[in-house]
């Protein structure tokens, strides 16, 4: 009977594993916190393996705020102006480049990346400015859309 039950389970753990994207089409961005956040979006192929072949440029999201990116056209950075790719993460930044900020990765499960990363948020004058936690909401096929959510 144990043969059985690992067998079985054996054959359905990958069916629920891949039944997720590895790549969403669209994506929006909630900013809940009171501080502006920053971060970079990476992907590849629309249904695609997962890759960070594309990059946008960096997003500032300002508090309180959402934004919504319809394909990944207007992402820019290395996303092609003209042709929709897929969006497998995000780079988090804990705040602008000239504190040297440092930060983390969310996105899509089936591409090994966690969904969480908490952080303090880093101000524009490199002060502190209180905790914060970047949540990736995935796709649940490659042609929906993944959510990014800053919550304090």
């Amino acid at each position: 009977m144990k043969k059985l039950y690992f067998f079985l389970l054996a054959m359905i753990l990958p069916v629920a594993i891949w039944a997720q994207a590895p790549s969403a089409y669209s994506l929006r961005i909630q900013n809940q916190t009171p501080w502006p956040q920053q971060c970079v979006i990476f992907g590849g192929e629309v249904c695609g393996p997962c890759a960070s072949t594309y990059t946008s440029a960096t997003i500032m999201v300002a508090p309180m705020t959402t934004l919504s990116y319809g394909n990944s056209t207007t992402l820019g950075g290395t996303y092609p102006p003209s042709i929709p790719k897929g969006i497998v993460g995000a780079k988090i930044l804990n705040g602008p480049a000239v504190c040297s900020p440092g930060g983390g990765t969310v996105g899509q499960p089936p591409c090994g990346l966690p969904t969480t990363y908490g952080y303090v948020t880093i101000l524009p004058g490199c002060s502190p400015a209180g905790p914060t936690k970047a949540i990736w909401v995935p796709a649940t096929n490659c042609q929906s859309t993944a959510q990014l959510i800053f919550q304090p």
